[in-house]
């Protein structure tokens, strides 16, 4: 919304057109509540009519011989005979200024920070930017209680561009290239940032633009007479007011501690209840937080009233975009060998494969007595998946074509035990899911709880699945599918006593290299143009697929 005015008639009244004019624009950053919508009048002429909070007029003359009176009223005002506050200012004839309305009303009301209702200018304002294809920005700080911050440039620039910036101050213009930015609010000696802000300045053709930053609001607003909560809002000089986005990330929350005593668990973010009664071996949904912000993590059992009664408290943070596993395990109480603290350890996530119809894994080990531990494909591919992972770590993602697997686990370089990794039998497909070892080897020396085996979860909410025992050789077979002459060189063989829908090859990387639907049994496929090397062969038939490593010399 804009608020201009007509001033012919005042200037005319005082003698001063043109040659003695100042050129001023008006920001209402009052985040006192009885102040939402205002009036503002130079001397006894309205120029503001009813200006809501984080507005702004247009840039506008003002006299700059004799002293300027600026009267705020309220919104219903017809005079100055009542006013809330008076500001007297001398300007200088021909400067832009920007003067920014903020502070409390009232001291005696419940506001945590008490500063007083003032305007706040300075000179030498643009009214555009100083360079073709630039947007000039100036900061100004107009929450009350919020401590000095640092303001820093977090998606193109990754640059700080205001160090030390304290409530009712204005930074220096930046020149910055008109693009989409984020901003991130630091406040000075602190780990975690006040928010970030989507600035996405080319998005809204900001382009040879000067434009205010304004941080206005409370931190706290409960501590502030309920007042708006702290936002940042870019204002233009003919008085455009833009609402920036609060950046945010996502994080899936995975119950995998196998304490008896946390089988059910409520998990609290910033005091309010975020997922209730979590059940082990369970997974949340992608949850969306703020990014950049602290987010202080507090666990309590279902019974518990609530965040009062936790037992584990962990300040974490996410950035803009980012998804997140956060894998609760370990242990709370002492009846336990080895005694592992309870704990939070998280990782960068996939929501999904990143190639096509292939299926994407990340591996964590979070059995408190089962070793290192590694896994090792032994049907197909017949190499090793992942290596050495300890307690408490992550692998990395691998892709998989999605297929049914053998795989070995192993527990300190000694085999543990086979189980199936059925990635197609359970519709995994485009998928990734973190597999992940839980429970106890030891049952009997930890509380009684859960015995140890190797589990899944999807990147959507839900409980975890247990890997089965491999898929029998005569389920294989049972189709009576021959591939053959396996290695080879030349030409591959597919005979089937069923209906063969589809033939997929794919390299080693998961990626395919050859699809065919629709095949007729005896199916014949040249390989001859194909790199030599290890390939994974996979068969659909009646709706079912079929994997074997072949080999291509």
């Amino acid at each position: 919304m804009k608020f201009t005015v007509s001033f012919t008639a005042f200037l005319l009244f005082n003698g001063l057109i043109n040659a003695q004019n100042a050129s001023v624009q008006l920001v209402h950053a009052i985040a006192d509540t009885s102040l939402h919508t205002i009036d503002i009048w130079l001397s006894n002429t309205k120029i503001a009519d009813n200006i809501s909070f984080r507005q702004s007029t247009g840039i506008i003359s003002f006299p700059a011989v004799i002293e300027a009176e600026l009267r705020i009223c309220d919104s219903s005002s017809t005079d100055t005979l009542n006013p809330i506050f008076i500001y007297r200012d001398s300007l200088t004839v021909g400067e832009i200024y920007v003067m920014i309305a903020s502070g409390i009303l009232d001291s005696t009301v419940s506001y945590s920070h008490f500063k007083p209702l003032n305007f706040y200018r300075t000179p030498e304002a643009r009214e555009f930017s100083m360079f073709s294809g630039y947007s000039d920005v100036i900061f100004h700080h107009a929450v009350t209680d919020l401590e000095r911050i640092s303001i820093s440039e977090t998606r193109e620039l990754y640059t700080e561009l205001e160090s030390d910036l304290g409530y009712s101050e204005f930074s220096e213009y930046s020149e910055i290239e008109t693009s989409n930015y984020r901003f991130r609010l630091k406040q000075l000696n602190n780990q975690f940032a006040a928010g970030e802000f989507d600035a996405f300045l080319a998005s809204n053709n900001l382009e040879d633009s000067s434009l205010i930053v304004l941080v206005s609001g409370f931190e706290n607003p409960d501590s502030n007479s309920n007042g708006p909560s702290l936002a940042v809002d870019v204002i233009t000089s003919q008085g455009n007011a833009y609402s920036l986005p609060i950046s945010n990330g996502k994080i899936q929350f995975l119950h995998n501690s196998a304490d008896p005593e946390l089988a059910e668990i409520d998990l609290y973010v910033n005091e309010a209840l975020g997922i209730n009664s979590f059940d082990f071996q369970s997974a949340s949904g992608s949850l969306t937080f703020p990014s950049g912000i602290e987010l202080v993590i507090k666990l309590s059992s279902d019974s518990a009233s609530g965040p009062n009664e936790s037992f584990f408290s962990k300040s974490i943070n996410v950035n803009a975009s980012e998804e997140l596993i956060a894998i609760i395990s370990g242990l709370n109480g002492s009846n336990f060998d080895p005694i592992v603290p309870l704990d939070i350890y998280m990782s960068e996530a996939q929501t999904s494969a990143s190639i096509g119809s292939n299926t994407d894994i990340i591996f964590f080990n979070a059995s408190t007595d089962f070793g290192s531990a590694g896994l090792k494909e032994t049907s197909i591919l017949n190499s090793d998946l992942f290596s050495d992972v300890n307690y408490g770590e992550f692998s990395s993602y691998i892709s998989l074509p999605t297929a049914n697997y053998k795989v070995d686990l192993f527990s300190n370089g000694e085999k543990f035990s086979s189980s199936g990794l059925n990635l197609d039998n359970y519709s995994l497909s485009g998928a990734a899911i973190t597999l992940m070892t839980s429970a106890f080897v030891d049952t009997a020396a930890n509380s009684n709880g859960e015995e140890f085996g190797l589990w899944f979860a999807r990147s959507s909410a839900g409980k975890f699945t247990k890997l089965s025992s491999p898929l029998s050789i005569e389920s294989t077979q049972k189709n009576k599918l021959r591939i053959f002459p396996n290695p080879s060189s030349s030409i591959i063989n597919i005979e089937s006593s069923e209906n063969i829908e589809v033939v997929n090859i794919f390299n080693f990387l998961g990626q395919s290299v050859m699809t065919e639907t629709n095949c007729k049994s005896p199916k014949q496929i040249d390989v001859r143009h194909f790199p030599k090397g290890v390939y994974i062969l996979t068969i659909t038939l009646n709706g079912k697929a079929q994997s074997e490593r072949l080999i291509i010399e």
